[in-house]
């Protein structure tokens, strides 16, 4: 008997606080805020590939330290669904949810590609 492979296209929406990069570009100035954006979208992603070798290593306090670290950077530039889904994964780590662990961390990966464009673009359309 042979395996059916679904594949589900789950896109996920980027919910982007315009407010906080308004802050920030109001108290920084432009090029200080573009520059503040890029530096902690290199900060996500440098988090997210740590969270995903926790995760596969099953360092499951490291883990859940850096998806509260996520969130954290995350809400600062207005990320707010990327950093809700963050401390979803940090809850299901503390409760010991192997299951839900498994589809919120994809849930993540799957918002992390649109979310980091998305505050880039938002910040500096020029740079994407």
């Amino acid at each position: 008997m042979g395996a059916v492979l679904f594949i589900l296209d789950a896109p996920e929406k980027v919910a982007l606080d315009d407010g906080r990069i308004q802050v920030l570009r109001q108290s920084l100035g432009d090029q200080r805020c573009r520059e503040i954006i890029a530096e902690v979208v290199f900060h996500l992603t440098d988090r997210l590939t740590l969270l995903n070798a926790a995760l596969s290593a099953g360092e499951r306090a490291e883990a859940r330290a850096l998806a509260s670290r996520l969130a954290g950077l995350a809400e600062q530039v207005g990320l707010v669904r990327f950093a809700q889904v963050a401390r979803d994964l940090r809850d299901c780590l503390r409760a010991g949810d192997p299951i839900a662990e498994a589809a919120i961390s994809a849930r993540l990966g799957r918002l992390a590609e649109s979310s980091l464009c998305g505050v880039m673009r938002h910040a500096d359309p020029a740079a994407i």
